[in-house]
């Protein structure tokens, strides 16, 4: 299972929130004189409001760079200090919504998750406006995931389609949610899931959406016993992106995090099948069947798909050898003209 921004996709709630950051609205506009009056203290939250947002802009853009070493490097100073502003601001119990929002963010994006499931469930019980509220469960099944919590995950994203109207959004919360189904070993809803979040995209929407929701689809497929099937969804996913970037970059992240092998391993016997050169071909395979060790190396011994990963393995080692035979195989002579 896979998540979630590639999101599994998909968009980091933190793009989200600086998004709303970025607009007009109570978060960033500056206190009345009666406001003031009523609250001394509100122009002071509101500029370290101001000034944690700052940073969080900062670490925006340096997350859209390509020097990735920087944003590991700096990326967790400007968060954790822009967490010390917003608490000094009152962030986990103010009233403003995006306020709260942030704040979860990030602490999750810090590895708080606790803190962010409180921050989220606390943000909920006062019931703020529907979009809000939206936004608040979205980010609360992220959480409930990272967490092994895929029942509630589920539970969360039933919440969160209650309220949300956009079918991009929608699609990415179906997909995320048949994530969780294929965590819990429940295929069926796994695969129903991932098919109902694409005839929600357009054409435009595939681009963004559905490269990671067709790979989630794929490697549904494949555990429910269809690997023609998965391979052909690989393939369709790839038409969209070619080195498959978006299940690889940033904001993407696997649960459990061995996943991240069977992904590979269907990738490799996809682009094994494909290849034209022969070389090429052997090294996909390779690349494949090493994948499959990794998976068998890294997974628990209870879970779920372990005996098909075995399975597999041999599947793929032996259409390896198969194609290597053939390849070596010297070519018939061309017939000789008299």
């Amino acid at each position: 299972m896979s998540r979630r921004s590639p999101l599994r996709g998909a968009a980091a709630l933190l793009a989200l929130a600086l998004a709303a950051a970025r607009a007009p609205g109570p978060a960033a506009a500056a206190p009345t004189v009666w406001s003031r009056a009523l609250d001394p203290a509100a122009g002071e939250r509101a500029a370290l409001i101001a000034q944690a947002d700052g940073l969080l802009l900062r670490y925006d853009r340096l997350r859209r760079s390509p020097l990735l070493e920087r944003v590991e490097e700096i990326g967790p100073l400007w968060l954790r200090e822009a967490r010390t502003l917003y608490e000094r601001a009152g962030a986990a119990t103010s009233r403003d919504p995006s306020v709260r929002l942030r704040y979860a963010d990030i602490l999750e994006h810090l590895g708080d998750v606790q803190g962010a499931v409180a921050t989220l469930e606390g943000l909920l019980r006062i019931h703020p406006p529907a979009p809000s509220r939206a936004d608040a469960w979205h980010a609360l099944a992220v959480c409930y995931a990272r967490l092994g919590r895929y029942t509630d995950e589920i539970e969360a994203y039933d919440e969160a389609l209650a309220l949300e109207p956009h079918a991009a959004s929608r699609a990415l919360l179906l997909a995320n949610q048949a994530e969780a189904y294929m965590a819990l070993g429940d295929i069926t809803s796994a695969v129903e899931g991932y098919r109902a979040a694409l005839t929600t995209l357009g054409s435009l929407d595939m681009f963004r959406y559905g490269v990671t929701t067709l790979w989630g689809l794929a490697v549904a497929l494949d555990r429910s016993g269809d690997l023609e099937g998965a391979v052909e969804h690989i393939r369709l996913a790839r038409t969209y992106d070619r080195s498959d970037q978006q299940i690889n970059g940033a904001g993407w992240f696997y649960v459990p995090a061995h996943d991240d092998d069977w992904y590979a391993a269907l990738g490799h016997w996809a682009a094994a099948r494909s290849a034209e050169l022969g070389a090429a071909r052997a090294e996909a395979y390779l690349q494949a069947v090493a994948a499959w060790d990794s998976y068998i190396a890294r997974a628990p011994g209870n879970d779920h798909w372990l005996p098909l990963a075995k399975a597999r393995r041999a599947q793929c080692e032996r259409e390896r050898e198969q194609t290597m035979k053939r390849l070596r195989k010297p070519a018939p002579a061309a017939p000789q003209r008299r």
